[in-house]
């Protein structure tokens, strides 16, 4: 890899770890130069001041969780697949990358006042995922017309989080809170993304009797 590119590189991936603790306002560029092994000019020089670092970092992950999902709805083989296949491919980019996961609810909470424009196309992409899956299953006749907002702030909001509560989760269990009502609070990622496609599969399905309506000539 080119110098230039390699260092640049490093820069993006501090930034990233930095702004995924603590936000865009706790992040300190002197941190994130020292952790890429440049100075503050070098920094600057390689990519910008931190209002810039964090927009190219911001673009750099919905960009990619947005070719992810878009990959993934282009593999589903029918339209009641869409929003199944969907849901498991945020969950595993969550798992992969929980970077994304971290800023984002950082970023939402605070408002978003940092999010630019630029970086707001590409969260754009991700919902229209969500809004294409949904719109695929209605013109198949096998789901509700519901709106594709909500479905994606259920979808984001509940991995999103249960990525993040880890820690917090092992907790519980490790005081026997979970034990109490029969629940197992450690359970894996996978296994909350397979709870929300059942949910959707059963909240958003057409009535049986709807369908065959539908389905007569």
């Amino acid at each position: 890899m080119d110098e230039k590119l390699a260092v640049r590189r490093r820069i993006l991936d501090a930034a990233a770890e930095s702004f995924s603790r603590e936000g865009f306002a706790g992040a300190r560029v002197e941190r994130i130069a020292k952790a890429a092994g440049v100075n503050k000019a070098g920094l600057y020089y390689h990519v910008g001041n931190k209002a810039r670092l964090f927009e190219e970092v911001m673009v750099e992950l919905f960009s990619q969780m947005a070719d992810r999902l878009e990959a993934a709805m282009a593999a589903a083989e029918s339209p009641a697949q869409s929003l199944d296949i969907l849901v498991r491919a945020l969950a595993q980019a969550f798992e992969d990358g929980p970077a994304q996961a971290r800023i984002m609810l950082i970023e939402v909470a605070r408002g978003g006042l940092n999010v630019s424009e630029k970086v707001m196309h590409q969260v754009e992409r991700v919902f229209l995922c969500t809004a294409q899956a949904v719109r695929r299953g209605v013109e198949g006749g096998q789901r509700l017309p519901e709106n594709p907002f909500f479905v994606h702030m259920c979808m984001v909001g509940s991995l999103s989080l249960f990525a993040l509560s880890g820690p917090i989760r092992a907790r519980v269990a490790n005081m026997g809170l979970g034990r109490k009502i029969g629940i197992d609070p450690t359970a894996p990622l996978g296994e909350m993304a397979e709870f929300l496609v059942g949910l959707f599969q059963r909240g958003l399905a057409v009535p049986q009797g709807e369908a065959e309506q539908e389905a007569r000539p």
